[in-house]
């Protein structure tokens, strides 16, 4: 995992960029407190749980990993389903 801050509140969470699809994240106790996001009650079902992710962390994933900051590390795009 690698770590990278959210480009809007700066929290530092580690990222593995499994594929374009598929990310993991590993929130820590300051990034859960800078998150305005994460903010407002941790996931649905577990109290105190913290987020997957919010809309600027994946935007800051996505340039990241884009720019090659982050590495990809399957790049091979999934096929889309034919459609008959």
């Amino acid at each position: 995992m690698e770590p990278l801050r959210c480009g809007e509140c700066a929290a530092q969470v580690l990222v593995r960029k499994n594929s374009w699809e598929h990310t993991s994240i590993q929130w820590n106790t300051d990034a859960r407190r800078r998150c305005r996001i994460e903010q407002d009650g941790g996931r649905e079902g577990r109290p105190g749980a913290p987020r997957m992710s919010c809309s600027y962390l994946d935007e800051t994933i996505s340039r990241a990993a884009t720019s090659g900051v982050i590495e990809v590390f399957d790049d091979t795009p999934i096929c889309a389903p034919i459609v008959q």
